[in-house]
């Protein structure tokens, strides 16, 4: 096999990936409400940063403001933790200086209400390319606002 007949199969292949990278980043992102944990029962949810950027704190707090406009008690949960578990353990706890009933964790693509009771997520919502941080917060207001089921 010559070099001419190579190059195109390498410039097809290569097109191929290309074109299906691009395909890919439009994702559709997705929303999951705990129908099980009604959402009268946060009183007050802490809110905490995913990864330790200095963006990742600067949407946490942006978070934080945005739900406080929206009327939802949401206060600053200070710390370091390895693991969202281990986040949960100590400020979950009934002994904690600000007693809250659950967790936000915010990162770029991703919001997750952690229910402290159970420590399962309450709210998940997994952003994509339309959607961004101002629509998971949004999306989230929505849930903890929603009339409880008769």
């Amino acid at each position: 096999m010559g070099r001419a007949s190579i190059l195109p199969r390498v410039c097809v292949a290569t097109a191929a990936l290309l074109l299906g990278g691009c395909m890919g980043s439009n994702k559709k992102g997705f929303e999951n409400w705990n129908t099980s944990i009604p959402a009268n029962h946060f009183k007050t949810v802490a809110t905490i940063a995913g990864n330790t950027g200095r963006n990742d704190l600067r949407m946490m707090v942006q978070v934080r403001q945005d739900l406080n406009k929206a009327g939802i008690n949401a206060v600053a949960a200070g710390g370091r933790w390895e693991t969202v578990v281990e986040a949960l353990g100590q400020i979950c706890t009934s002994g904690s200086a600000q007693v809250v009933d659950g967790v936000v964790v915010v990162q770029y693509d991703h919001l997750v209400m952690y229910d402290c009771q159970t420590t399962k997520p309450a709210f998940e919502y997994h952003g994509s390319s339309e959607k961004g941080l101002t629509e998971m917060t949004a999306r989230l207001i929505k849930y903890l606002k929603r009339k409880p089921a008769k």
